[in-house]
C-alpha cells in the first residue's frame, strides 16, 4: 500500500539466569535496535517481580569525563573499540587521571587568560591619563585629599562653569575622545561627599585604578612591556593543552567510546526485572532484525527468548519507526511535528510530500521565484544542514513549473508568449490570472481542488478505519462510507448544477445519496455500537439523542463548509502574486530610470521572502486542519532504540 510505511515491529520477550543478563544486555544493545520496554506492563500477575537494584556505574564516570572533555573543547564521537574491554577500574583511574591533568592545563590557561586580560585593561585605563605627572601611589596615600579618576561626558564638562564659586569642583583633563574628557578631580576628605555627588550628577565615571605605582605615563609603559611575555605564556599554556590533546586524542576517544556502550548496555539491563534467580527483560526490535538476533540470543546458555508480532500485543502499541522513499522521506519533519503515526495507522508521510508540493507550487508559481527558491533550498540543505531546505527542493521545482503554467517570470506576465507560440502554436500564454474570466477560473478550480483533497483524506480515512478495526466508524462515520457520499453527493451536484448547468438534484438523488447518508452520519454511535456487537448499542434516552446530535450535525455540516473554502486561499495567493508584481513594477514605472532596476529587484526579493514565508505556513495550515484532522489521530510513539553510533 502506498501509504503504508511504518516499519514492521517485532516484540521480544528473553527470561534467563541472571548471571547471563549482562551478556545479553551487551547482545541486544550491540544491535543499536533494540528498545526496552516495561516488563510489568506485560504481566499480568507481577507480585514476585523486583526491578533490577544494580546502579549503572559507568553513568557518573562519564558524565564527569564528557564534563572534562567538554570544558577543553575535545571533540566528542564515537569511534570502535573492537578488541578494547578495559575493567571498570581502569576505565575509571584512566578518567580520571585524564580529567585531573586537562583540569590543571585549563586551570594553567585560565590563569593566563586573566593576567593577559588585566593587563590589558590596565593599559587601555590608564592610557587615558597619561600626561598627568603626578606619582600614583603618593596621591592615593593621601591622608586629607581624595582622588578621583574617571570620564565626564562633554556636555557635563561645559557646565562645570556653573560651580565657578566652588574652588573644589575642578576637574583636570588629560585626554578627550569623541563623547567624554578622561581625567581626574581632587577634594578634601571632609568635602568628599559633597563633592561626588555634584560630580555623580554630572554623569562623571570613577574608574579604580588605585594600587598603580610611579605616574600614570611610567605604569602604563611598564604594562605594555610586562604584556607580551604575559602572551606568551598564554600562548604555552594553549600549546601544552592542544598538544596533550593532539597525543591523546585517540586513547581518548576509545575510553569514551567505551564508557558510553556499556553506559547503554547498562541502560538495557536495568530496564529488565528480577524473578527469584532470573531476569525478565522485554523489547521491540525491527522485523529484519529477527533472525541475526534470534541467531544470536540461541548461542547462549541457560536463556529462553520468544519473537512475536508487534500487532499481536492488543495492550500495547509497538513503538513507530518511518521508512519512506528518498523523495518523502524529508516531509517526514511535518509529520512528526504533528504526531507520529500509530503502529496501525497509515503514514501521511507520502500524501503530505505530494500535496504539500502541489499546493505550494500553485500558490507560489513563478519561474524566476521558483528557481532563487531551489538555490536557497539547496544552500540550506547543504551548506546549513536545516530540514526545511529539503522540504523546499521539491516546492521549488513545482513553483517552477506552475510558473510556465501560469507565464509569470519575476512577475513579468507576457516574458514568455514567444515560447508558447514556438512550442505550442498560441499566440500567448493559456492563463491570464488578472482577467476576469481566468480569475473566476482560478479561484472555482481552488474550491475544486480543495473538495477532492477533502475526498482523498475521507477515503484515507475509511482505510485506516477498517485496518484499525473500527468497522462502524469506516461505515457510518463523518469521514467514513456514509460522510463520504454524502459531500460527494453535495459537491458533485453542486459543480454540475452551477457550473455545467446540469439538472442532478431529483428527488431520487437528493434522497439516495444526500439524506440517507446524512442519516447514518446521523445514527454513527448507535449503527457503530450494534457493528461491533455491543448489546448496549442503544442511547439511554433517544429525545436527548436527538436533540445532542442535532447540533453536532449541524457542526459536521459547517465543518463541510469551512475545510472547502479554506482552499480559496490558493486562489488568492495566486491572485496576490499577480497583484503584489503589479504594484512593483506601478512604483518602478513611477521612479523610471535606474531606480526602474533597482525597485524591480528590491520588489521582487520582498515579494518572493513575503510569499515564501506566507505560503509555507497556508500550505502546512491546510495540510494540518483540512485534511489530517479528517484521517490522522498522530499520537504514536517513537522507535527509540538504545543506541550507540559508530564514527569511524
Amino acid at each position: 500500500m502506498i501509504f503504508t510505511a511504518v516499519a514492521k515491529m517485532k516484540f521480544i520477550s528473553i527470561i534467563g539466569m541472571l548471571d547471563k543478563l549482562w551478556e545479553v544486555a551487551e547482545l541486544c544493545g550491540k544491535t543499536e535496535s533494540f528498545q526496552p520496554d516495561d516488563v510489568n506492563s506485560f504481566y499480568s500477575d507481577t507480585r514476585n517481580f523486583f526491578p533490577i537494584s544494580a546502579k549503572n556505574e559507568y553513568t557518573q564516570i562519564l558524565e564527569s569525563f564528557k564534563g572534562s572533555l567538554d570544558i577543553a573543547n575535545i571533540k566528542r564521537k564515537i569511534v570502535s573499540t573492537d578488541g578494547f574491554e578495559p575493567t571498570l577500574d581502569e576505565l575509571k583511574e584512566y578518567c580520571d587521571r585524564t580529567g585531573e591533568k586537562i583540569e590543571e592545563l585549563i586551570s594553567k590557561k585560565l590563569m593566563a587568560e586573566k593576567d593577559v586580560e588585566s593587563c590589558r585593561r590596565l593599559i587601555e585605563e590608564t592610557r587615558h591619563f597619561c600626561g598627568l605627572n603626578v606619582e600614583l601611589d603618593k596621591v592615593f596615600a593621601c591622608e586629607y585629599i581624595k582622588a578621583n579618576f574617571g570620564r565626564l561626558p562633554k556636555e557635563s564638562f561645559e557646565k562645570l562653569e556653573a560651580y565657578e564659586d566652588n574652588p573644589f569642583v575642578t576637574f583636570f583633563p588629560c585626554t578627550v575622545d569623541d563623547t567624554h574628557y578622561w581625567g581626574v578631580y581632587i577634594s578634601p576628605i571632609e568635602e568628599s561627599s559633597n563633592i561626588d555627588r555634584i560630580f555623580s550628577g554630572l554623569y562623571f565615571e570613577h574608574y579604580e585604578i588605585e594600587g598603580m605605582h610611579g605616574t600614570p605615563d611610567e605604569y602604563n609603559a611598564q604594562q605594555k612591556a610586562l604584556l607580551p611575555d604575559l602572551e606568551k605564556k598564554l600562548s604555552e599554556a594553549q600549546d601544552e593543552l592542544d598538544r596533550f590533546t593532539y597525543d591523546n586524542y585517540s586513547e581518548i576517544l576509545r575510553y569514551y567510546s567505551r564508557l558510553e556502550q556499556l553506559n547503554a548496555y547498562s541502560t538495557i539491563a536495568s530496564k529488565a526485572c528480577r524473578y527469584n534467580n532470573s531476569f525478565i527483560l522485554v523489547g521491540w526490535i525491527p522485523k529484519e532484525l529477527e533472525k541475526e538476533l534470534s541467531s544470536s540470543l540461541s548461542k547462549i546458555e541457560s536463556i529462553e527468548f520468544e519473537i512475536t508480532n508487534g500487532s499481536n500485543n492488543k495492550n500495547h502499541m509497538p513503538p513507530v519507526k518511518l521508512k519512506n522513499v528518498f523523495l518523502a522521506r524529508p516531509f517526514e519533519f511535518y509529520t512528526q511535528m504533528y504526531g507520529l503515526p500509530r503502529y496501525n495507522e497509515i503514514d501521511p508521510t507520502k500524501f503530505i510530500a505530494l500535496t504539500y508540493s502541489i499546493l505550494f507550487g500553485v500558490m507560489f508559481g513563478d519561474v524566476g521565484h521558483g528557481i532563487l527558491l531551489l538555490i536557497a533550498a539547496l544552500i540550506m540543505w547543504k551548506v546549513r544542514k536545516m530540514p526545511i531546505g529539503k522540504i523546499l527542493i521539491p516546492c521549488s521545482i513545482c513553483s517552477t513549473v506552475m510558473g510556465f503554467v501560469f507565464g509569470s517570470v519575476f512577475g513579468y506576465e507576457e516574458v514568455l508568449n514567444p515560447l508558447y507560440k514556438t512550442l505550442f502554436g498560441w499566440e500567448e500564454k493559456p492563463i491570464h490570472v488578472m482577467r476576469a474570466q481566468d480569475t473566476n477560473t482560478i479561484i472555482y478550480s481552488a474550491v475544486g481542488l480543495g473538495m477532492v483533497l477533502v475526498l482523498v483524506a475521507m477515503c484515507l480515512n475509511i482505510y485506516s478505519c477498517f485496518k484499525r478495526g473500527q468497522i462502524g466508524q469506516a461505515l457510518f462515520g463523518v469521514n467514513g462510507i456514509a460522510g463520504f457520499i454524502f459531500y460527494g453527493s453535495l459537491a458533485v451536484g453542486l459543480v454540475c448544477q452551477m457550473m455545467l448547468s446540469i439538472p442532478v438534484f431529483s428527488p431520487a438523488y437528493i434522497i439516495a445519496l444526500i439524506v440517507i447518508p446524512f442519516i447514518f452520519v446521523f445514527l454513527n454511535e448507535p449503527l457503530s455500537k450494534l457493528v461491533a456487537g455491543d448489546k448496549n448499542w442503544q442511547p439511554k434516552s433517544w429525545g436527548g439523542f436527538i436533540v445532542e446530535n442535532f447540533f453536532e450535525c449541524f457542526e459536521v455540516v459547517l465543518s463541510y463548509v469551512t475545510n472547502t473554502m479554506s482552499f480559496l486561499r490558493v486562489g488568492a495567493f495566486v491572485l496576490v502574486h499577480a497583484g503584489m508584481m503589479e504594484v512593483v513594477f506601478v512604483l518602478a514605472q513611477m521612479i523610471g530610470g535606474t531606480g526602474y532596476i533597482i525597485t524591480v529587484v528590491i520588489g521582487n526579493i520582498i515579494v518572493m521572502a513575503l510569499e515564501a514565508l506566507l505560503v509555507g505556513i497556508q500550505v502546512l495550515r491546510l495540510e494540518y486542519y483540512e485534511m489530517f484532522s479528517r484521517f490522522y489521530v498522530g499520537d504514536g510513539k517513537a522507535f527509540t532504540p538504545v543506541k550507540v553510533n559508530i564514527e569511524e
